[in-house]
């Protein structure tokens, strides 16, 4: 096989298989090409809880460290893999009781 065709088929391959992606998985579209900052409101054992803007795609873990961390011996009782997850715009992520 010519190796110019191997290369066509590959690239061929790789972007079908990303568009396939991208339609089976809405929320990843949405980070990709939104651009509009989204608020989010983080309420529990933080050290500054409340109303923040961030940028689209930005998960829980980023919302924590912006409000300035949760507060030392603090027990969060979440999963890490939904810190993990995209937010939304006007989501509220409640850690628990301060």
């Amino acid at each position: 096989m010519n190796p110019i065709w191997l290369r066509r088929m590959v690239f061929f391959i790789v972007i079908l298989s990303g568009l396939v992606i991208l339609k089976e998985n809405p929320d990843l579209r949405k980070r990709i090409y939104s651009e509009a900052p989204i608020r989010v409101k983080i309420e529990g054992p933080v050290m500054n809880p409340g109303i923040y803007t961030l940028d689209a795609g930005s998960n829980g873990n980023d919302l924590i460290g912006i409000a300035g961390g949760i507060i030392p011996g603090a027990q969060i009782k979440l999963e890490d893999s939904i810190l993990e997850q995209p937010l939304e715009d006007g989501q509220i992520l409640k850690l628990g009781k301060r």
